[in-house]
């Protein structure tokens, strides 16, 4: 998947990092923990990072994922309120994708892309238009799934799923539906 999901196309990617439930099954058991990314990195084109997540990361292990990920990958980040640290912004470099603000107010830098909130699930960004849309497709079957892929809004550029007990195994499901509806 990673060699068809190029710049200009639509990134998919999950929300949250890490889920305990995709052990065993979307990472192999035997899979050491620190290739996890670099694993999920070669099936998604972008990753939503809740806002606790990503607090706790180091600049370092920043530095290792932006190793294990194709240029072209996208990181999306939650805002959680109040002032973020630019150390761990600029860790992220050109991966950044931006920050999904809670208030739609944009305060950061302007070399940080703000994507404020359109509707519950759709985000514009501030300054190209471009959408992000995040899906919760716990249970949905792919009936579902081309219905909502064929009603997406046009210039949407990263979709994001989520989904109670849902791994990233669903977004080569999503991808075959988005290139055969030609919206990916």
């Amino acid at each position: 998947m990673a060699d068809d999901n190029q710049p200009g196309r639509l990134l998919l990617g999950m929300c949250g990092w890490p889920c305990p439930h995709w052990r065993g099954r979307y990472f192999p058991e035997d899979l050491p923990e620190e290739w996890e990314f670099a694993f999920y990195s070669n099936d998604a084109g972008s990753l939503l990072l809740p806002a606790a997540d990503w607090l706790s990361l180091t600049p370092a292990q920043i530095a290792a994922w932006l190793d294990d990920c194709e240029p072209w990958f996208r990181f999306y980040l939650e805002d959680p309120g109040g002032d973020l640290p630019p150390a761990l912004l600029r860790a992220f470099g050109d991966r950044l994708g931006g920050v999904l603000l809670a208030d739609g107010q944009p305060r950061l830098p302007a070399s940080v892309p703000q994507w404020r909130p359109v509707s519950s699930g759709e985000w514009i960004e501030t300054r190209s238009g471009a959408r992000l849309c995040r899906w919760d497709i716990a249970g949905e079957n792919l009936r579902v799934l081309r219905n909502r892929l064929q009603a997406l809004p046009a210039h949407t550029g990263a979709l994001l799923l989520t989904g109670e007990g849902e791994t990233p195994e669903r977004l080569r499901e999503v991808l075959t539906l988005a290139e055969l509806l030609g919206v990916a």
